[in-house]
C-alpha cells in the first residue's frame, strides 16, 4: 500500500530525475507504483522516450453491474500510459497534469479477453502543452479502446 513517506520519496525522486529515469525505476520496482495502479493491477512493462506500455489482466474486480469491465478501467489504463509516455520526455523537475482526455470505447472488456496491452506514444511536447495517443488491444491485436490526452507542463 502507498503511504505518505513513500509518496514524498517519489515526489523528491521525480524532482531530481528525468521522467524517463523515474519511469524506469517504477518499471523495475525500485520505486513503488501509485495506489491506483496497484489497486487495478496495472503493470508498466515498457518505457522509452515518448512511449509507455501498460498491461492488465481484467477480472471481476473491474466489473460493473452489466458484467463487463467498468469504463474506468480502460480510462485509467489509458491515462496511466498516456501520462507516462509524456513523462518519459520530461527533464528532471518538469511535471504535468492532464487537462483533457478523449476516449473511444470500441468493444466490451471481460476477463475472457485475457491480458490487455495499452501502448501510448507522445504526439507533441512543447513548452507548456504535450499530447499523446494510445490504444488498448488484446494479444491478437484486437482493439478495445483508444484515446488521446492533452497535458499542461510546469515546474513545481
Amino acid at each position: 500500500m502507498i503511504n505518505e513517506e513513500a509518496s514524498s520519496e517519489k515526489a523528491e525522486a521525480r524532482r531530481i530525475m528525468s521522467g524517463l529515469e523515474y519511469m524506469r525505476k517504477l518499471m523495475t520496482g525500485e520505486l513503488q507504483p501509485s495506489g491506483m495502479v496497484q489497486l487495478l493491477g496495472l503493470k508498466l512493462v515498457e518505457v522509452s522516450e515518448g512511449r509507455a506500455v501498460f498491461t492488465v489482466q481484467p477480472d471481476e474486480r473491474h466489473y460493473n453491474g452489466l458484467g463487463i469491465a467498468h469504463g474506468g478501467l480502460a480510462a485509467t489504463l489509458l491515462d496511466s500510459a498516456l501520462g507516462c509516455a509524456i513523462n518519459a520526455m520530461m527533464p528532471a523537475g518538469k511535471v504535468f497534469t492532464t487537462l483533457e482526455m478523449k476516449i473511444n470505447y470500441v468493444r466490451p472488456i471481460t476477463r475472457e479477453r485475457g491480458e490487455l496491452r495499452c501502448e501510448a506514444k507522445m504526439i507533441h511536447v512543447g513548452g507548456r502543452v504535450a499530447t499523446a495517443e494510445g490504444r488498448i488491444t488484446d494479444e491478437d491485436g484486437k482493439l478495445y479502446a483508444h484515446g488521446t490526452a492533452t497535458c499542461m507542463l510546469f515546474r513545481p
